[in-house]
C-alpha cells in the first residue's frame, strides 16, 4: 500500500498536533505491511475434507447402505396397517310407468391387520447378514475415495508449488536471453559477432517466450484443478509437509496393504456378503411361520351410533414347505454359490492389484529420489558450466552458441529438478494410498474422525419392536450357516509376491527437496577449492580413494 501526504495543506491543518499524524501514519504503514496468512497442506484437506462434493457423495451413499440393515432387520417384527372404504351407491328402479323405486346406500368397512413373522427358515437371518457385510464394504469403499480425495488435494498442492517454480524459471531464463540478445546485436555494431550469433540468441529468445506462454497456461490449469478438489482458489502456498507412515521396506509396505487397503478390504467384505446369500437362498427350502390377524367392522355409514355395524375378526397361523419349485430354488442356490465363487477371485484380484499398486508407487518414489539427487547436482554442475562459459566467452574462449546452450541446459535442469521434487512427493501420497494408510489425519491431525461405524449405530436399531430379538434368536434355528469354507487355491496365504523391486534412497533433505531454486542471471562462478558438496569430487582424479563414487544422498 503506498500513502501520498499533500505538502499543500491548509494553515488549519498544519497547526494540528503532529503526533498523532505520526501514529496515524505508523498504523497505516503497520497494517500496509502486514503479511498474509499463506495457506499450507494441512488447511487444503481440512477444507477438502469438509467441502469436497466427491467425498461427500460417497458419504450419503454410504448412509444409504446403512438404511438396508434397517429395513433387512424390520422383516423380523410385525406390520400393522388399517384399510377403510367407503361406498355410494345409487339405484333407480321402475316397478310400473308411475311407480319407480330410488336407493341410496352408502356402507363403509375398516380392517386392521396384524402380521408377524415367526420363523423363516434362515433366509431373512442370511439376508440381514448379507446387509451389514455390504455395510462394512460400503464403509471401506468410503474410506478408499476419502485416500484418492487426499491424494487429489496433495498432487494438486504440489502442481502449484511447482508451476508457480517454473514460470518463475522460465521468465528468469527470457530475461537472461533477452540481455544476451541485447548484448549481441551491441557488439554486432562494431562487428565482434555476426548476423548468425544475433539470429541465434533470438531464436532462443523467442522460444524462451512460448516457454512462459506455457507455463502460465499450465499454472492456471494447476489452480483450477486446485479449486475443484480443495473448494477454493490457492494462495500463497506453503511448502510441504513430511508425510509420515513411509514404510522401510517394500515387504513391509505388502503386509501393510494386505491388511489395510481399502478396496482390498471392500472386496473381502462383498465376499462375505456373497456367502451370506448362499444362506439366504438355502432358507427357502426351509419351512416359514406366520401369524397373521385381522379384525374389522362394516355397515351403514348414515347410522352414526355404529351399533348395528358388523364385526369380523379373524386369526391364523400359516406354516409354509416348499415341495416342488420346478428346480427354482435349487437354481438360485447354485447362482449365489457361483456368484460367491466370483467374488472370491474378485478378492484375488484385488489383492494383486493392491501389490502392483505397491510396486508401482514404490518404484515411482524410488526413482524420483534418484531424480531429485541427480537433478541437484546437475543444476549445480550447469550453473558453474554456464557462469564460466560468460567469462570465457568474453576473453574469446567460448563462442556465443556455447553459452547460449549451457544457458539452455541450465533452465531445463532447473525444471527437470522441479518435476522429480513434485514426482517425488506425490509417489509418497501414492505409495500411503496403496498401503491403506492415506487419509485426512494422516496429513492434519486435528481434523475430527468421521467414523461410517458410528453413522451405522445411529440407525441400526431404529424402529426396533419388543419382540424382534426373540425373533431373530428363532430364526437361528435350523438355519444354513453363513460363514462357508473358501477355495484353497484362492487363499490369501498361497498368493505369491512381486519381486526385484530396488532398495529404496534415504528421504532426501530439504536441499533437495524445497530449498530455493538460485536464479540463472545470479549463477555464481565457483573458484577451486569452493564447490558444493556434491561436486567437489571435480579436484580429485579417478581411482583416488577419497573420491566418493557417487554423489551423496
Amino acid at each position: 500500500m503506498t500513502v501520498i501526504i499533500d505538502p499543500i495543506t491548509s494553515s488549519k491543518a498544519r497547526n494540528r498536533p503532529r503526533g498523532w499524524t505520526l501514529l496515524l501514519g505508523a498504523a497505516t504503514a503497520l497494517v500496509a505491511t502486514a503479511p498474509a496468512s499463506a495457506e499450507t497442506l494441512m488447511d487444503a484437506v481440512a477444507s477438502a475434507y469438509a467441502t469436497n462434493p466427491t467425498l461427500t457423495e460417497q458419504r450419503y451413499r454410504q448412509k444409504s447402505v446403512n438404511e438396508t440393515y434397517v429395513q433387512t432387520r424390520s422383516q423380523y417384527g410385525p406390520t400393522l396397517s388399517v384399510n377403510a372404504t367407503a361406498q355410494y351407491r345409487y339405484t333407480k328402479e321402475r316397478i310400473s310407468p308411475t311407480r319407480v323405486i330410488e336407493n341410496n346406500d352408502r356402507t363403509g368397512d375398516a380392517t386392521l391387520n396384524l402380521r408377524q413373522q415367526v420363523y423363516s427358515g434362515g433366509r431373512v437371518r442370511g439376508a440381514l447378514e448379507e446387509a451389514r457385510a455390504n455395510v462394512h464394504a460400503s464403509e471401506e469403499q468410503l474410506r478408499r475415495v476419502e485416500g484418492e480425495v487426499i491424494q487429489n488435494v496433495i498432487a494438486a498442492y504440489a502442481a502449484v508449488l511447482r508451476d508457480q517454480r517454473r514460470l518463475i524459471v522460465t521468465r528468469e531464463n527470457v530475461a537472461v536471453l533477452r540481455e544476451q540478445l541485447d548484448e549481441r546485436r551491441t557488439r554486432r555494431k562494431v562487428r565482434d559477432v555476426t548476423i548468425t550469433d544475433v539470429a541465434q540468441a533470438d531464436a532462443r529468445l523467442a522460444s524462451g517466450e512460448v516457454q512462459i506462454a506455457n507455463a502460465q497456461a499450465q499454472l492456471a490449469v494447476s489452480r483450477g484443478d486446485y479449486l475443484r478438489i480443495v473448494g477454493h482458489e490457492p494462495g500463497e502456498l506453503q511448502p510441504l509437509p513430511e508425510l509420515p507412515g513411509l514404510p522401510e521396506t517394500i515387504d513391509e509396505a505388502f503386509t501393510v496393504a494386505d491388511a489395510e487397503n481399502a478396496s482390498l478390504q471392500a472386496a473381502r467384505h462383498s465376499e462375505v456378503a456373497s456367502r451370506a446369500n448362499i444362506a439366504e437362498q438355502r432358507g427357502a427350502q426351509r419351512p416359514s411361520v406366520t401369524i397373521s390377524a385381522q379384525a374389522g367392522k362394516s355397515g351403514d355409514l348414515r347410522d352414526p351410533s355404529f351399533r348395528d355395524y358388523n364385526t369380523d375378526v379373524t386369526a391364523q397361523v400359516t406354516l409354509t414347505q416348499p415341495l416342488w419349485q420346478g428346480g427354482a430354488i435349487r437354481s438360485r442356490i447354485r447362482q449365489a454359490q457361483d456368484q460367491n465363487n466370483a467374488a472370491q477371485a474378485v478378492v484375488d484380484s484385488e489383492r494383486r492389484q493392491a501389490l502392483q499398486d505397491v510396486v508401482l508407487a514404490w518404484n515411482q518414489l524410488a526413482s524420483a529420489r534418484v531424480g531429485l539427487v541427480s537433478g541437484t547436482r546437475q543444476v549445480e554442475a550447469t550453473q558453474i558450466a554456464f557462469a564460466g562459459m560468460q567469462r570465457e566467452e568474453s576473453y574469446g574462449l567460448r563462442s556465443p552458441t556455447e553459452v547460449l546452450n549451457a544457458e539452455q541446459e541450465l533452465a531445463s535442469a532447473q525444471l527437470n529438478l522441479l518435476s522429480s521434487r513434485y514426482t517425488e512427493y506425490v509417489a509418497r501420497s501414492a505409495l500411503l494410498l496403496a498401503m491403506g494408510r492415506l487419509d485426512a489425519r494422516t496429513v492434519n491431525s486435528a481434523i475430527p474422525a468421521k467414523d461410517p461405524e458410528a453413522e451405522f449405530k445411529k440407525v441400526r436399531w431404529r424402529g426396533l419392536f419388543p419382540t424382534d430379538p426373540a425373533m431373530m434368536l428363532l430364526d437361528h434355528v435350523g438355519s444354513a450357516p453363513i460363514v462357508g469354507k473358501r477355495k484353497p487355491d484362492l487363499r490369501r496365504a498361497d498368493q505369491p509376491k512381486p519381486t526385484g523391486s530396488p532398495a529404496m534412497p534415504a528421504t532426501p533433505d530439504k536441499r533437495f527437496t524445497s530449498a530455493p531454486l538460485v536464479p540463472i542471471k545470479e549463477s555464481p562462478l565457483r573458484e577451486a577449492g569452493k564447490l558444493p558438496p556434491s561436486l567437489q569430487y571435480y579436484e580429485t582424479a579417478p581411482g583416488d580413494e577419497k573420491a566418493p563414487q557417487k554423489a551423496p544422498q
